[in-house]
């Protein structure tokens, strides 16, 4: 049965099972179609758009994306908070468990700064599902630390190709483009960062920096 009677009852519901996370997960699919979930982050009650992009965090899949990547241009900002964790989220879930704890090694090694073991648990992933976009985002991520341009811009290009919406990718490839000292390739990638995302306030002031720089050479 569904629950349609707005923000109290959703917000309720992840209220009073927020320390259960697995038990939250059923009731929203118990209670909540992900299509009245999507239609929610459009609502004109703060509380509702917010609470529908905490649970699109939790049981989300790839049809919520379009919904979630128009919220992160919501007015409430709780709202593009929450649908900009909700990508992530949905992203880093290929369908397959194997591949996706392949993925989450990874950016555990990403964390420790282990990189070259990184790319390698990285490449596990993408030879397992050469179509999961975010194994080539990680890798990249990877490569940018290693100092590997050529191949960070390879796979943020790629991660691309298959999710037009990472904004994350564009905003590495626009950090690796400023490495390689190619300003206006830097500039084109942080601005369509910011034209999918336009919470991104580190990206939006390394825009006007180079805008600055740029002007005064």
């Amino acid at each position: 049965m569904q629950m349609r009677n707005g923000s109290s009852e959703l917000a309720k519901l992840i209220f009073k099972n927020s320390a259960d996370e697995e038990t939250l997960k059923r009731l929203l699919i118990s209670n909540y179609s992900e299509t009245d979930l999507a239609a929610y982050l459009h609502s004109k009650e703060p509380l509702l758009g917010r609470a529908a992009g905490f649970a699109l965090r939790l049981v989300g899949s790839s049809k919520a994306i379009p919904a979630l990547v128009d919220a992160l241009k919501n007015s409430d900002r709780g709202t593009r908070f929450n649908a900009e964790y909700a990508l992530w989220e949905i992203w880093s879930h290929s369908g397959d468990d194997a591949v996706d704890v392949m993925l989450e090694n990874g950016k555990d090694l990403l964390k420790n700064e282990a990189y070259q073991q990184a790319v390698e648990c990285f490449t596990a992933v993408i030879e397992t599902d050469p179509n999961f976009a975010e194994g080539y985002n990680q890798r990249a991520i990877a490569y940018f630390m290693l100092e590997e341009w050529s191949k960070a811009i390879r796979d943020c290009k790629r991660t691309i190709s298959l999710n037009p919406n990472h904004f994350g990718a564009f905003a590495g490839m626009g950090h690796v483009y400023v490495r390689l000292g190619k300003m206006d390739e830097a500039l084109a990638a942080y601005k369509q960062a910011l034209v999918i995302n336009p919470n991104l306030v580190s990206i939006a002031e390394a825009v006007l920096r180079l805008r600055a720089r740029t002007q005064s050479e």
